[in-house]
């Protein structure tokens, strides 16, 4: 993903909801994605490589395949909804 750099922190949220919409689109799909946030640390061997102009910023990398189902696997735990969500004037059900 290489949004426009003058485009800022509003680029980078509309990147974010751009992706997740791939990669959901992929799993409808059949095929597993992973977002790689750590390519940002190559950016400019990553630009030079793919021909990305001056403008752009590498936001991240996706790979995308299919799972390989009997390896070993990294899955990490997930927060409750409530440890990160603030609900401002509604309350959640249960609550």
């Amino acid at each position: 993903m290489l949004p426009r750099q003058e485009d800022g922190a509003r680029a980078v949220g509309d990147a974010g909801m751009y992706l997740q919409t791939v990669m959901l689109l992929l799993r409808a799909e059949g095929l597993h994605s992973c977002p790689q946030v750590m390519w940002t640390m190559y950016r400019k061997t990553v630009s030079e490589a793919v021909g990305a102009g001056d403008g752009l910023v590498l936001f991240c990398g996706v790979s995308v395949g299919f799972e390989k189902e009997d390896v070993p696997r990294l899955r990490t735990g997930r927060a409750d909804l409530t440890e990160t969500v603030s609900f401002i004037g509604v309350r959640p059900s249960g609550q």
